[in-house]
């Protein structure tokens, strides 16, 4: 969630940067996007959860916890039932079934 305020941010400083908006105000720079883009928020968020999920199936063997704050603003019932059983499945996972997964991440790593 944190990390993709800080991408958003990003963004606004890129636009600024290049001259496309003067001031430092977000709300300007929000504007700008919707005016060029309508979807660039919704875009941004739903690019930004599905790397989250991506990289965090790669190293836990999951998707990502919170994706549905990050890509709606809100969390959910469905959103925590899901977290729940992510962390249940992750749990049951570095416990029980992936050594194989650390044994190649200590290989890649030199450990």
């Amino acid at each position: 969630v944190v990390q993709s305020m800080i991408g958003r941010r990003t963004v606004d400083l890129a636009l600024q940067g290049a001259g496309l908006v003067t001031s430092s105000d977000p709300a300007e720079c929000q504007r700008y996007m919707a005016s060029i883009w309508p979807g660039f928020e919704t875009a941004f968020k739903c690019v930004w959860a599905d790397n989250a999920d991506i990289c965090s199936i790669q190293y836990s063997g999951t998707p990502a916890l919170k994706t549905d704050f990050t890509r709606t603003g809100k969390r959910t019932i469905k959103g925590a039932l899901m977290d729940g059983y992510h962390s249940m499945v992750r749990y049951y996972l570095n416990n029980f079934a992936d050594g194989f997964r650390q044994d190649a991440f200590n290989l890649f790593l030199g450990d």
